[in-house]
């Protein structure tokens, strides 16, 4: 299949629009119009780094646009329309798509699906041959005003939404083709992760600042004390860890605080906002859970077992 067969054949008039996007697939650039802020980011994804070299079209089609989109979550923003480069190479190591050609068709299937759920327009990008399987995202959004990561003042509360860790926990069973090993919780936070689109959207007037949790919330949370210029004071004991981590003991601890791949949200707020803030999260069926406060300080993160004071040995997720 030729460059532009694919791109008609798999790509091209599909069923989400957006008003603002004036001209997308077809025309040498995208021509977007409209008057709000317009948020932005980019994800990639590569083969053996953010997905298994056996994963399924539509397992990739999911682990590379969804974690795209809880960036977005994390500004506050809605999802308006993103752009797709793929580089593929001659041939796709993958028994259930036994050639390239099948594997572009199911993997785009997948991905048109996921995008007509979140309303997010594929409005253009680019598709080349390579030595290996990498996709580049970049999505964008809207919104009235962007959250973002400097703003948690002295006396917010910390909170996080869902549960943590089970990503991190359900990698190596996946890795070492053990995956019916892993809870079913697990392999679907792995390969379909939910981004908190429609809870940031309706919480965002209560948000001083928030996070995406891609790398895990001991770096993310560090991030967003450095960028705020405040202190976090947070407790062990009220992280959201499902039954099967916690019986892990400081395992499961180390998956829930180091090792990434959530994409659920940390974000601050006023204390007066808590009542709200778990009303639309229950109204939506999201589990938000109050870890800790914001202090003075200069960016450092102090963690607790309740009262008494704990240093972690463990590092964030690194991408080098």
């Amino acid at each position: 299949m030729h460059e532009f067969e694919l791109i008609q054949r798999c790509f091209a008039d599909w069923p989400v629009r957006h008003a603002q996007v004036l001209t997308g697939i077809g025309d040498d650039g995208l021509v977007w119009q409209d008057p709000r802020p317009l948020v932005i980011s980019t994800d990639t994804a590569v083969v053996g780094r953010h997905f298994p070299v056996d994963a399924s079209p539509e397992q990739v089609a999911g682990r590379a646009f969804l974690p795209a989109l809880s960036d977005l979550a994390a500004m506050g923003a809605t999802p308006a329309f993103f752009t797709l480069a793929l580089t593929l190479p001659a041939r796709l190591n993958n028994a259930s798509e036994p050639n390239t050609e099948s594997w572009i068709q199911a993997f785009a299937t997948e991905l048109r699906r996921l995008a007509i759920a979140h309303k997010c327009m594929l409005a253009g990008g680019d598709t080349t041959a390579g030595e290996q399987l990498t996709l580049t995202l970049s999505v964008h959004g809207t919104c009235a005003q962007p959250v973002l990561r400097s703003g948690a003042q002295v006396g917010d509360a910390v909170w996080v939404t869902g549960q943590l860790g089970q990503a991190a926990a359900a990698l190596p069973l996946i890795l070492a083709g053990n995956a019916a090993a892993a809870p079913p919780a697990w392999l679907a936070a792995y390969w379909q992760p939910k981004p908190q689109i429609a809870l940031a959207e309706q919480l965002a007037v209560f948000l001083h600042s928030a996070i995406d949790i891609s790398d895990g919330l001991l770096g993310d949370a560090g991030h967003l004390a450095r960028s705020s210029q405040v202190d976090l004071h947070l407790n062990l004991n009220a992280l959201p860890l499902d039954a099967d981590l916690v019986a892990l003991g400081d395992r499961g601890l180390q998956y829930a605080l180091a090792g990434g791949d959530d994409y659920q949200l940390c974000f601050t707020a006023g204390m007066n906002a808590g009542e709200q803030i778990e009303r639309i999260a229950q109204s939506l069926g999201v589990r938000v859970s109050r870890i800790g406060e914001v202090r003075q300080g200069t960016g450092q993160l102090h963690w607790y077992d309740d009262d008494r004071k704990r240093d972690l040995p463990w590092q964030s997720f690194e991408h080098f």
